[in-house]
């Protein structure tokens, strides 16, 4: 939804008048719905619908209104409106509070809160918990290589890297792009449930195909090349299924 309101902001503003001295700036109106909008959103996913059904509702009508109003450039009808959201939302965080229990007003009540005096930030990650966090980051760059955090995953037929991982691939050839003096090798490697000849072949054509795929992500291929290191160098045992599924990696070795 807010991906939506930026837009229409956007087409909306660059049709504007010029507005007369006294007159309401309808950019600044703009602004207020916004906020507005924001404010309505943390209620709606608190408890204002059933702390405060009524007000929230008649705010969210008044606050529609004023979209409409200042898409037809009516700017006192939409000031009107504004102002009528205003007070209507007013007592909003007052009942919920009292009857939803969101002390530190995130949005998300205390009942479900894991971090009650510290407000949620809202950044499609975990934001039902409460809490402020950032999201965790899928690959870091060390001294001798770029470590990833979440493995590469491959399509057991084609050898190329399901869609699940394009996400890490994605932070790998940023990290790359962020440095360019750097050239990596990409090396893959298997557990030991694969002849020795056909480990390396399967393992070649993995880490051929990560190699195309950060090309195409934009990494310059004069500075990838590509390994495939059969099941040789285990770093786990065997024996468990959790030691094979470690010794199935890839990894980005820095080159001198």
């Amino acid at each position: 939804m807010r991906f939506c309101l930026g837009c229409w902001c956007l087409i909306f503003l660059l049709t504007l008048p010029a507005v007369a001295p006294g007159y309401p700036d309808p950019e600044h109106l703009l602004q207020e719905i916004e906020r507005l909008e924001e404010y309505l959103r943390k209620a709606q996913s608190a408890e204002g619908p059933q702390c405060a059904p009524d007000s929230l509702a008649t705010a969210q009508s008044h606050l529609a209104r004023a979209k409409e109003e200042l898409q037809e450039k009516d700017f006192w009808a939409a000031e009107d409106a504004i102002r009528l959201c205003e007070r209507e939302a007013e007592g909003i965080w007052a009942k919920i509070i009292v009857c939803g229990k969101d002390l530190d007003r995130d949005g998300v009540p205390d009942r479900k809160d894991q971090c009650l005096e510290q407000p949620e930030t809202y950044n499609d990650y975990m934001d039902e918990d409460g809490c402020p966090d950032r999201i965790p980051r899928k690959a870091v760059l060390t001294d001798d290589k770029i470590e990833i955090l979440v493995p590469i995953l491959f399509n057991e037929e084609t050898q190329q890297p399901l869609p699940d991982s394009y996400e890490v691939l994605k932070e790998v050839a940023r990290i790359m792009e962020e440095n360019p003096g750097l050239r990596f090798r990409v090396q893959a490697h298997l557990d030991d449930r694969l002849p020795p000849g056909q480990a390396d072949f399967v393992t070649e054509r993995r880490a051929e195909s990560v190699l195309s795929l950060l090309v195409r992500l934009g990494v310059p291929d004069e500075r990838l090349d590509a390994e495939g290191r059969g099941s040789r160098e285990p770093v786990a045992s065997n024996d468990s299924s959790w030691g094979r599924m470690l010794n199935q990696r890839v990894e980005f070795l820095r080159l001198p």
